[in-house]
């Protein structure tokens, strides 16, 4: 794939794509335990991906959504 500098190195809209197919080739048989077991097996590595993660309700603090008022 060609970009204005050149060839691209990497596709990111490619990679997402064929990741995305892999991935619900693998689960799409499983039942709903099946995939908590697949799913903690691949627990991210990363702090913030495992906070993530890890949390059973939704944030609160500095990181919670901010809700907008709506408009008039």
């Amino acid at each position: 794939m060609k970009s204005e500098t050149g060839i691209k190195s990497f596709d990111c809209v490619e990679w997402t794509r064929e990741t995305r197919d892999r991935i619900s080739a693998e689960i799409k048989d499983m039942s709903g335990e099946e995939l908590r077991r697949w799913l903690e097996a691949r627990r991210p590595q990363d702090p913030f991906l495992a906070e993530l993660f890890d949390r059973k309700t939704s944030p609160k603090g500095s990181r919670a959504p901010v809700r907008m008022p709506a408009g008039d």
